[in-house]
């Protein structure tokens, strides 16, 4: 596709592409590119849709990777993985890593709230997948550069000694350092259950799955790696 007409927008999204790095440039649809990058508070040509079909082309490569590396696991274990990879938690931490944000054009009021940073930063990354996937249809210009991350992360959870109790393992953590249990809430009552994990007033974690045990089990080990990363507890 024809590089954009504007040089320094061109540049600096040649630059994030650098960064990941995109395995060839030649191929990247740079319009759909720049347009991932543009949040809704900014221009009402923004990301929207890319960020929903991003979302799809996210669990594509999860799942073709889990395929890859881990298919003989059991599919609990594999819902654990994939629940915890498509997190919020896990995206921003990819994004954030990429400075993604020197690259989002983004409205002031939006851009002041640090609350609302972890939503748009994921939501922004999905979006830079669903650009990457629609340039050439397949995942090539996406797996290369996201597949190291799955690793890291698919490798740090299964190091947990929790690895298949992960509601055991939170519940243990959270009364020997807050002297209470955490509440599983359900989101959705339908497949795929979609649960939240809270301690009080704080939410630790979300997860889904294809049965309401195996999305507590997916929320609870999403808890426990937002617990490790924050330094509360040691896992």
């Amino acid at each position: 596709m024809p590089p954009l007409s504007d040089p320094r927008r061109q540049g600096a999204l040649t630059e994030l592409l650098q960064l990941l790095p995109v395995p060839t440039m030649a191929a990247v649809n740079w319009q759909l590119l720049d347009r991932a990058l543009i949040h809704p508070s900014f221009s009402a040509i923004n990301n929207d849709e890319l960020e929903f079909f991003g979302d799809s082309a996210l669990r594509m490569a999860v799942t073709c990777f889990l395929w890859r590396h881990y298919g003989d696991r059991r599919v609990g274990e594999l819902t654990a993985l994939r629940s915890t990879i498509v997190s919020d938690d896990t995206l921003y931490r990819i994004a954030h890593g990429y400075a993604l944000d020197r690259y989002l054009l983004v409205g002031a009021a939006v851009r002041d709230d640090p609350k609302a940073q972890k939503t748009i930063l994921a939501d922004a990354l999905e979006a830079v997948l669903g650009a990457l996937y629609f340039s050439t249809e397949d995942l090539s210009l996406i797996q290369p550069w996201l597949d190291p991350h799955l690793r890291r992360v698919a490798t740090h959870v299964l190091s947990l000694p929790a690895m298949g109790n992960y509601k055991a393992k939170l519940q243990e953590c959270t009364q020997r350092l807050y002297k209470c249990l955490p509440e599983y809430r359900t989101l959705n009552q339908n497949p795929p259950f979609q649960v939240e994990v809270w301690l009080g007033n704080r939410l630790l974690g979300q997860g889904e799955g294809s049965n309401l045990k195996s999305a507590q089990q997916s929320a609870a080990a999403i808890a426990l790696q937002n617990l490790e990363a924050a330094g509360s507890t040691q896992t």
